[in-house]
Formats: structure tokens, sequence, C-alpha cells
């Protein structure tokens, strides 16, 4: 006895060709705002990261009794061709070191030491000295005031200290703020 299957199910391929076609139109316009998005996240979370760095050195600084320098290399003053980048440092003079100089030198430690990641500069810092810098000493105050700015291609970051030793972080689409 011979079974016959009615009633059969499946794609034919000119409806598998129809859900492609929409699958790679989606793709195609969707594509370049999951970049932006992507990128705008990336943007955020350095932002973020610097936003505590400031913090954490204020703390390592009360904590440890000495200054802690937060010494910022924004892209335009880079040799390499980075995108910027920032190290943090106790600046207690250890080893052969000179104490509060703003320089690593001797034996001081490195607490961080960061590249940009790709899509984001550290556009400027208005932080005096070369490199630019700033310090919290052992009381937590900061030995200099200014700010860090970070971009993308859309958006701005600012993350600014302020004479008692507070963060702040400021966003902005054309840096004005």
């Amino acid at each position: 006895m011979a079974m016959t299957i009615k009633n059969k199910k499946a794609f034919s391929l000119l409806e598998l060709l129809v859900v492609i076609l929409i699958i790679a139109i989606s793709t195609t316009f969707g594509l370049p705002s999951l970049t932006e998005a992507i990128n705008n996240q990336r943007l955020k979370g350095t932002a973020r990261d610097i936003f505590s760095i400031f913090k954490k050195a204020k703390q390592e600084a009360i904590r440890r009794n000495t200054n802690v320098v937060i010494s910022i290399t924004p892209a335009s003053y880079s040799p390499d061709g980075m995108k910027g980048s920032y190290q943090v440092f106790v600046d207690d003079g250890k080893g052969t070191g000179t104490a509060e100089n703003f320089i690593l030198d001797g034996d001081e430690e490195i607490l961080t030491n960061v590249s940009m990641p790709k899509k984001v500069s550290l556009i400027s810092s208005t932080f005096t000295g070369s490199p630019k810098s700033t310090a919290f000493n052992s009381r937590g105050l900061p030995t200099k005031l200014g700010d860090v700015r970070l971009r993308n291609n859309t958006r701005w970051y600012r993350i600014s200290l302020s004479i008692a030793g507070n963060v702040k972080m400021d966003i902005s689409k054309d840096d004005t703020w």
C-alpha cells in the first residue's frame, strides 16, 4: 500500500528570496544607525571610566596621604598617532623620584595607564603644564582645575573638576556647553 502525502507545506524558492531581500534591505538601512549607537555607547563608557578614575584618584590620595596625579595626553599632543591617553600615578617620590613634581619618575607607582578605544578621541584638556595634568592632595583637593573633553563623530563629553574636588560630566552634540 502506497501512502500519499496531501497538504504538503514548505517554502517556495520565490518566498525564500523575498525574505532574504527584506532582510538585506533592513540591514542596509539599519547598519549605519547601529554602528553610530555602538560608537556613542563606547564614548559614553569611556567618559564614565574617566569620571570614575578622577574619583578613584581622589580616594587614593586621601588613603595614601600623598599626591595622586592624573596625567592627560590629548590626541593632538600624541607623537605616535594614538587617540589620546591618560595615566594615573602616585607622586610620592619613591625610590629616586621627586615628590609632588607631577612627573612620573623614580619608582613611583602607576595605578592606571589607558589609551582611548577606537572611535573615541581625547580631544583636549584645560589643565596646565606639559603633560596636561592635575593631582589630588592628601586632603582630596585638586592641585589644578580644568576639564577633559572626549568626542566621536556625533557627540562630545566633558569631565570637569571643581575647586572642592567634585567631578562633573556633561554631554553635548556640538562642543557648546
